[in-house]
């Protein structure tokens, strides 16, 4: 629970934590700390007991991304813990299609060996990538000493416009 700009932990609450790696530094970091997991962690020195984990996805690499990118498929992504964009200096809660392919544009270009121009790409996205169905909730979060922001959490599906799918690049 939060309780205006501090995080309050409950007694007897089950929390899940959600670990992404995306250097593989780290992701193999995290492959050995799985291995030799303590009993508990400490959070704000408050100890939480791990009862369970598992590995939501394989590790795989940028380049197994590209080959089993299937292009006119569409997309379904879950966000599981409230997720918001910056947009003209404030938080966005909707995941347009911009929005959320420019951050995994920013991610691509930073940890894949093939850079794609942003500005093109983005601009191709809005063009192209349409939302077709989603099931989205808007939630309140505490983001640091700045106080409360709304995310979202949910799922969405993006699709190529027939322009899109017929674009061969």
């Amino acid at each position: 629970m939060s309780s205006g700009r501090s995080l309050t932990l409950q007694a007897n609450q089950t929390y899940d934590w959600i670990i992404t790696a995306l250097h593989q530094p780290v992701a193999a970091w995290l492959q050995q700390w799985l291995k030799h997991l303590p009993q508990q962690v400490e959070l704000r020195d408050t100890p939480l007991q791990i009862q369970d984990w598992t590995i939501a996805a394989a590790a795989t690499t940028y380049q197994n991304l590209w080959d089993q990118a299937i292009q006119s498929e569409p997309v379904t992504l879950s966000f599981i813990s409230p997720t918001s964009f910056r947009r003209k200096g404030h938080h966005f809660p909707l995941p347009l299609p911009t929005n959320v392919f420019q951050s995994y544009l920013r991610r691509w270009n930073n940890f894949s060996n093939v850079e794609y121009e942003p500005e093109t790409f983005l601009e191709w996205i809005d063009q192209s990538v349409i939302i077709s169905r989603h099931q989205l909730r808007s939630q309140k979060v505490l983001a640091g000493k700045k106080g409360s922001v709304t995310g979202f959490t949910g799922a969405i599906e993006y699709q190529l416009t027939k322009a899109g799918q017929e674009d061969e690049e």
